[in-house]
């Protein structure tokens, strides 16, 4: 039986237009030396930072359609605009209604948990390059002052960038994810959002199962997969783990996470159309 493991890495602190290959090549050979078919799983936020994706807010120019949906939303107007700037606006979910009670029930302190749903009571769901995520990923937290930071211009580009230097100093034949959190109902989970070296969908659509019969699902989404199991070592305040390496897994070669931006946009017209025909039904 195979073994996968996960192993947090702490690379230190990066700053703004760091290189960040070369302290996580140092940390690694001192303490846990990569491996040939090693994965290795990178918090979007550390990349952007040592490519300075950041925007100072007050640098940002809001325009009337931005203050518009800040009434509704009750994000900032600036926070907004820069959302727009970077995707195409979807829709829009009610973070504070749907989970603030369970959220409080979670929370570590109920004052400061009540303050962070204020300031966000609401998050824009986007389409960001075909891909689907909240407020295009756009972040105040762990962001240097006054700043917002933004996710990478091309996360696949950037992880295979970082995959391509890792091997030339290791030697070794590996794979990169990039990973972010995204909200997730009442909760967030990190979903990878860029990749190289990996095959980002396993497929084994139609395979039978144990009973001979057709299998409907067996799409599995291979690389947020191994994010999500690297996400309980990264953390989402200040554990300081922004790298985890997966060891073990047998994976597919490949380049990319897939873009849906155009399925994203046919299901979410087609599930308001189906329901709206269920919701008839029952009425009627």
């Amino acid at each position: 039986m195979s073994e996968l493991s996960f192993r947090g890495i702490d690379i230190g602190r990066v700053e703004p237009g760091e290189d960040l290959v070369e302290p996580l090549v140092e940390t690694t050979n001192d303490e846990y030396p990569l491996q040939d078919g090693d994965v290795v799983v990178i918090t979007s936020k550390v990349v952007s930072t040592a490519e300075t994706r950041f925007v100072a807010a007050d640098s940002v120019t809001v325009t009337d359609r931005d203050e518009r949906v800040a009434d509704v939303t009750g994000l900032d107007p600036r926070e907004v605009a820069v959302i727009y700037e970077e995707s195409e606006v979807l829709g829009a979910i009610p973070v504070g209604d749907i989970g603030k009670d369970l959220l409080l029930e979670q929370a570590v302190d109920t004052e400061t948990a009540e303050e962070a749903i204020e300031r966000m009571p609401a998050a824009l769901l986007t389409d960001r390059n075909g891909r689907l995520c909240t407020n295009a990923g756009v972040d105040w937290s762990n962001s240097p002052e006054g700043m917002m930071t933004l996710l990478p211009e091309d996360p696949d580009a950037s992880a295979r960038e970082i995959r391509e230097q890792l091997e030339d100093r290791t030697g070794a034949d590996l794979a990169v994810i990039l990973a972010d959190s995204e909200i997730m109902g009442s909760g967030s989970m990190d979903l990878a959002v860029g990749c190289s070296g990996i095959e980002a969908i396993d497929s084994n659509f139609a395979r039978t199962d144990l009973y001979g019969e057709p299998k409907v699902g067996g799409v599995d989404l291979v690389a947020n997969e191994i994010t999500a199991g690297s996400a309980l070592l990264f953390g989402q305040t200040d554990e300081r783990i922004p790298v985890v390496v997966a060891r073990g897994l047998d994976y597919e070669d490949g380049e990319g996470v897939p873009n849906a931006g155009g399925l994203i946009r046919r299901g979410l017209r087609k599930t308001i159309q189906l329901t709206t025909r269920l919701k008839a039904r029952e009425w009627f």
